[in-house]
């Protein structure tokens, strides 16, 4: 009875320190503070003389990236295989041949990618108790591992990314402005303006991308939709849009009805995008030359835009998640699919950074309707736009 009641005591104690050892690698700074954090603890659980934490490189072989009572000097010479001699190497490396060993692997994803190792003098209490003791650690410095990997890729593609889209904009800046004035030069033939309206309309695809993939970049990166309030009229953007919608795709009629004085405090680049997105998307999902109906009503205190098609309604199961990133709202011709599926969470990030917000409604009958409802005034410093 009593054997039973310090067996149970000892047990509730490691589980315990188990608990702590969860809670601080939880909190720990860095991955070399995880990885030392664990092998530390691995020496205290075990009453271990030594634990060492190695981690395979990209050949596949095995680096001391952490220790605990293990002479410095020896580090560098720890270039193993991870194979079923590691143990005795080990055990000759370190002078511990007469030891007990304990190994348990760190696997992250799947794959085998290091291994938590504890000597001590006195054997093994229970074989099975201890591995799994031990194998909770390492699987705590796994999941430090597995999230450092995923960090590192995901910094690198948001890098690629901004880097990409800085680098290409003023090129295509310049092919768009060259193609925009082919387009209004007089005495170009029939065929050349149909060209220059395709390098019109490809180019404005690819910069739409790219500010795009700049603006997912930002959100990702935690800097948030960045806006310069002016004061304007909404209907300048609104013609804008209508002129150079008309200009790359001269098949879609556009209807326009404006209501009140859209006279406001926004972004104005940023009201452009938005209305440019929906209206792309009206474009892109609609039915082949049906009309676009663009609607603007400006209330005491705030606007309301309205883009509308026809065609195809969006499938009830989608509507839920039309406006999430990288996500193609409707089921389009193959021949009309383009871009990344952001425009839509772009537009809804920019009505929120408004301090505004967006909704649609779908139906055969009455076609697809996105609704943006803002403020007339957006929070911050404002000036008149130029």
């Amino acid at each position: 009875m009593k054997r039973a009641l310090r067996s149970a005591n000892a047990e509730l104690q490691r589980i315990r320190k188990l608990t702590e050892v969860s809670r601080a690698l939880t909190y720990a700074a860095s991955l070399d503070d995880v990885f030392q954090l664990t092998v530390d603890r691995a020496a205290d659980l075990f009453t271990a003389e030594m634990s060492l934490l190695m981690v395979a490189n990209s050949d596949g072989v095995l680096a001391l990236r952490s220790s605990h009572g293990v002479d410095p000097t020896l580090a560098a010479r720890f270039h193993e295989l991870l194979d079923e001699t590691l143990v005795p190497r080990l055990a000759e490396l370190l002078d511990a041949k007469h030891k007990s060993f304990l190994a348990v692997p760190l696997v992250v994803a799947g794959v085998i990618t290091g291994v938590l190792i504890v000597i001590r003098a006195a054997p093994m209490t229970s074989a099975t108790e201890d591995e799994w003791l031990l194998s909770a650690l390492a699987d705590q410095a796994a999941l430090a591992l597995e999230k450092t990997h995923l960090d590192e890729i995901g910094v690198f593609r948001e890098q690629l990314m901004a880097i990409v889209g800085h680098d290409l904009r003023n090129p295509l800046s310049t092919i768009l402005m060259a193609a925009e004035i082919l387009i209004l030069h007089e005495g170009l033939g029939e065929k050349a303006t149909a060209l220059a309206r395709k390098i019109m309309q490809s180019t404005s695809l690819a910069m739409r991308l790219i500010d795009q993939l700049l603006d997912l970049t930002r959100s990702r990166l935690g800097g948030g939709m960045s806006l310069d309030p002016v004061v304007f009229n909404m209907r300048e953007v609104c013609r804008q849009v209508v002129v150079e919608t008309e200009l790359t795709h001269p098949d879609r009629s556009l209807h326009v009805d404006v209501r009140g004085d859209l006279t406001g405090v926004w972004d104005r680049d940023r009201m452009y995008q938005l209305l440019s997105n929906l209206v792309g998307n009206a474009v892109q999902h609609g039915e082949p030359r049906s009309p676009i109906a663009i609607r603007l009503e400006a209330g005491e205190t705030t606007l309301d835009i309205e883009v509308t098609n026809r065609g195809d309604p969006i499938p009830p199961a989608t509507l839920p998640f039309i406006f999430d990133a990288f996500r193609q709202g409707r089921n389009t011709h193959p021949s009309r699919t383009s871009g990344l599926g952001l425009g839509l969470f772009i537009a809804q990030q920019i009505a929120r950074s408004h301090g505004g917000s967006i909704a649609v409604t779908s139906s055969k009958s009455e076609g697809t309707t996105f609704r943006v409802h803002l403020p007339r005034r957006v929070a911050g410093e404002e000036r008149q736009a130029r």
